[in-house]
């Protein structure tokens, strides 16, 4: 009989999870009521209840811990804004929930096997590639092409040209996005799932030009936060490489970062996260900001670990604007402790799960989850050096919801017996003269006599 495939295993193209993604690519907002409202947003508000009530139901697998952990992200950040200000809470956490929870279930509900991560991979890539002829034109000229042509339909708003000095000679691309280091990140996101997750599924020439185009698009976003996001990507897919055939890779890898990381931080008179980041920056100013905006920061969270500060103002130099680029600390700042705890460890909690699970090296999962387990770890280094909000936060926890299928993933069994020769054969029992010992060709008098000779 023919080996099947298991039945988690999708088409391949998950039409909602298509859609999705391009939702989160258009630049255009309306209003609805009260509501600010985006293609994305109306999306998840009408898909987010029903994916949480079927999540619960257990009809995407098992509710794993990482679902718990994002739950308790959302319902930690959802409660502190009604402990701060009542007045604007139910609207902010009803906006933020949409943003964020139905982003990731968007992630969770539609990714459900190695196929559907393969396309998932092949759409955000092609995304990125139609975007580099207009991000080519944009750090040339300096004029938005996509925003410019939406805004002209009546009655829709798009995301406006932030104008920052030219770096490099080049002006900063935003494409579609509310800010260039947004438009560095949604670039980022794509490299590792590409290469790494489409080894075998496309050509090495479709992979390898694919992939300088992605880096070449997030080089013209020119930010820090997301060029250090594809150097270390670039960096572990080298790594994984050259220790491939090393069973405890990773385990040697994170000793010799923390060995590392240590190193700096005792060697620096700054915390070894800024130091980092100040060696990667584009001027010392932008570097003297970020420490300035960790020191006071660390400083308040101390004060106010529990319920963060809300919506308050803090404590800052007065020259400063108390504009935050680090999600991570804006996190623990804004609504405590807690909230930071919950999202960190539903990361780390999914590198470690998925990283435990024994798939066949070089199969689809395994290269999924290499590629998803290296995305992972750029993100979080990323997110120290940028504030996420609107489409790119529910793009950040879309990916990040969907490699939690590879928990409860299994390797497609081999065919256990080649396919029959002549597939017209008549099926059901066959009929004979012969014995089962003899072939057609061996049913002569003679071979019968010899036959029976060597069964006496």
């Amino acid at each position: 009989m023919r080996g099947t495939r298991p039945a988690t295993a999708a088409s391949g193209r998950p039409v909602l999870a298509t859609f999705a993604l391009i939702t989160l690519m258009l630049p255009v907002t309306f209003n609805l009521g009260t509501w600010v409202m985006s293609p994305s947003r109306a999306l998840f508000l009408v898909l987010m209840p029903i994916q949480l009530f079927n999540l619960m139901r257990g009809q995407y697998g098992k509710v794993t811990c990482i679902d718990w952990l994002i739950l308790g992200y959302m319902a930690w950040r959802t409660f502190v804004p009604f402990i701060h200000d009542p007045r604007i809470a139910l609207q902010y956490a009803g906006s933020n929930s949409i943003i964020f929870l139905g982003g990731y279930l968007a992630g969770r509900a539609t990714i459900r096997s190695a196929a559907d991560f393969q396309w998932m991979a092949k759409v955000l890539a092609a995304f990125v590639i139609i975007s580099f002829p207009f991000a080519v034109y944009e750090t040339i000229t300096g004029k938005f092409v996509l925003p410019y042509l939406f805004e002209q339909i009546p009655g829709v708003k798009s995301v406006k040209d932030v104008n920052y000095m030219r770096r490099m000679g080049m002006d900063r691309v935003q494409f579609v996005f509310a800010h260039p280091i947004h438009y560095g990140l949604f670039c980022s996101l794509a490299l590792s799932v590409y290469f790494v997750g489409l080894r075998g599924v496309i050509s090495g020439f479709r992979r390898w030009a694919g992939t300088l185009v992605i880096i070449a698009s997030c080089v013209m976003s020119v930010s820090s936060g997301p060029l250090l996001s594809a150097l270390a990507q670039v960096g572990l897919i080298f790594y994984a490489h050259l220790f491939r055939n090393v069973e405890r890779r990773w385990l040697y890898f994170g000793l010799l970062f923390t060995i590392s990381y240590t190193v700096i931080e005792l060697g620096s008179n700054r915390p070894g996260i800024v130091a980092l980041m100040s060696l990667l920056t584009f001027s010392a100013s932008t570097a003297n900001v970020r420490f300035i905006l960790f020191e006071y920061g660390m400083t308040q969270i101390a004060k106010t670990p529990l319920f963060g500060i809300g919506f308050r103002q803090w404590d800052l130099p007065s020259w400063m604007t108390g504009s935050l680029d680090n999600f991570w600390l804006a996190l623990a700042l804004i609504f405590g402790l807690p909230a930071f705890l919950f999202l960190f460890a539903a990361v780390v909690t999914g590198l470690v799960g998925v990283g435990k699970r024994a798939f066949k090296p070089g199969g689809e999962l395994s290269n999924a989850r290499l590629g998803w387990g290296i995305m992972l770890v750029s993100l979080t280094l990323t997110l120290a050096t940028v504030y996420v909000w609107s489409e790119v936060a529910s793009l950040v926890m879309f990916m990040i919801g969907s490699g939690v299928f590879l928990l409860a993933a299994h390797d497609a069994p081999d065919d256990e017996s080649p396919p029959p020769a002549d597939d017209n054969r008549r099926s059901g029992p066959a009929y004979s003269r012969f014995a089962p010992e003899l072939s057609r060709r061996d049913a002569t008098p003679i071979a019968r006599q010899r036959a029976e000779k060597g069964q006496r």
